[in-house]
């Protein structure tokens, strides 16, 4: 004989399936089947469909969590008119993140309060919408952590972290100068994502002046070599938001 189930009943069930989504909807979909009398699979469908689009946003939702980003402005809300220098068209192209499939790294170089720092976040979040993996760090936040994770013998692991995403954005090169083992831990990163990751790097310096953040001048050229094999340049030369906005 068939058992015919409660709607608590049904509710638990699912709930042990794990299908969360399921359970979201279950009283409305059961209100909807009665209404307008839909058949058993055009009820299943709506079901599965309500599933997969609740495990979705779960997802989007964990990967933006995951990523860090300091805060949420996109493309749209970039003044390309007040940043002559960059070429509009040139931004939009990355946006759509073709870059990624090629592990092209995209160099931002700037004086402070220039958009680099947005530009990159916008296309972190172009990006996690693909369902990429992101992960954002300050250059300096990056070196601390593993330097601390040396000490608890958790450095591999740490690591991993940073070459496991699809984009790594590094905020704030060339702030301050880097010690010899601070250079090796940045050359790490950039070596073994080489040809395997992208890297958005964000920073106040030319490349010309890079020897005076890493000193170590065998590693400055290995640094530059891996970045600029497949790189996109993007030089911002205009004035700083922040002075626009005392205006």
């Amino acid at each position: 004989m068939n058992q015919i189930l409660s709607t608590h009943e049904l509710e638990k069930t699912l709930k042990e399936f794990k299908l969360a989504g399921m359970v979201k909807t279950l009283d409305l979909r059961l209100k909807q089947a009665q209404e307008d009398n839909l058949g058993y699979s055009e009820f299943l469908a709506l079901m599965l469909e309500d599933e997969l689009n609740s495990r979705s946003d779960n997802r989007k939702s964990r990967l933006y969590h995951q990523a860090h980003l300091p805060f949420e402005k996109g493309i749209e809300d970039f003044d390309f008119a007040f940043q002559p220098s960059i070429k509009k068209q040139e931004v939009l192209e990355l946006a759509t993140c073709h870059f990624l499939a090629k592990s092209t790294n995209i160099l931002l170089i700037g004086q402070p309060g220039t958009g680099k720092t947005h530009l990159s976040v916008s296309l972190g979040l172009k990006a996690l919408s693909y369902g990429k993996t992101v992960l954002f760090s300050s250059v300096w936040e990056m070196i601390q952590k593993l330097h601390e994770s040396r000490a608890d013998f958790s450095y591999q692991k740490k690591i991993e972290e940073y070459l496991k995403v699809d984009l790594l954005i590094l905020d704030e090169l060339g702030y301050r100068s880097m010690a010899e083992k601070t250079v090796e831990d940045f050359f790490e990163i950039v070596s073994r994502r080489y040809e395997k990751g992208s890297i958005i790097i964000t920073t106040n310096r030319s490349l010309s002046e890079w020897d005076k953040v890493f000193i170590d001048r065998t590693l400055t050229t290995a640094i530059v070599d891996r970045l600029m094999h497949h790189s996109t340049i993007i030089e911002i030369k205009g004035e700083s938001y922040r002075f626009k906005k005392k205006d």
